[in-house]
């Protein structure tokens, strides 16, 4: 009985250490790589961007809009839902913001069940360089995820 008890201690201990790791947190749901599109619900120009979630909640971004690459962080939030902080410059401004230099993007993205698509929505503002808010964009996202065997 005593073999048994140890075994069994032994056991839950293992398990008990990997719940608490980096690795077992991780959530593989939205790390990957994707091809995102952008739709305005408020009037701005629709963009697409291709994207790297990483599983230790960084994001890397090449938006079309720019010649640049933008970063983010991101968390898992509740069942396949995520929610990303993201940020860039936008020297010289865009179209819409030609003041700007800098914006701030929000997301909140659910990954299908079979993990190949996301939908969301994002919440996008920019900045002149005092700080001002010079033009904000909403809308929903739609997102497909490239494969080594795309």
């Amino acid at each position: 009985m005593k073999k048994l008890n140890i075994t069994f201690a032994t056991i839950l201990l293992v398990l008990g250490c990997f719940a608490f790791s980096p690795a077992a947190k991780a959530d593989p749901a939205i790390a990957g790589f994707w091809h995102e599109h952008y739709t305005s619900t408020v009037g701005g120009p629709p963009f697409e961007t291709y994207t790297q979630w990483h599983s230790d909640g960084l994001e890397i971004e090449t938006p079309n809009f720019l010649n640049a690459v933008c970063m983010g962080t991101w968390t898992h939030t509740q069942g396949r839902t995520f929610k990303l902080f993201h940020v860039g410059w936008t020297v010289g401004g865009i179209p819409p913001a030609p003041t700007s230099v800098r914006f701030e993007l929000r997301e909140l993205n659910t990954v299908s069940v079979d993990h190949n698509s996301f939908d969301g929505i994002y919440d996008q503002k920019f900045f002149d360089a005092n700080g001002t808010q010079v033009f904000e964009d909403k809308g929903t996202i739609h997102a497909t995820r490239f494969s080594a065997e795309d």
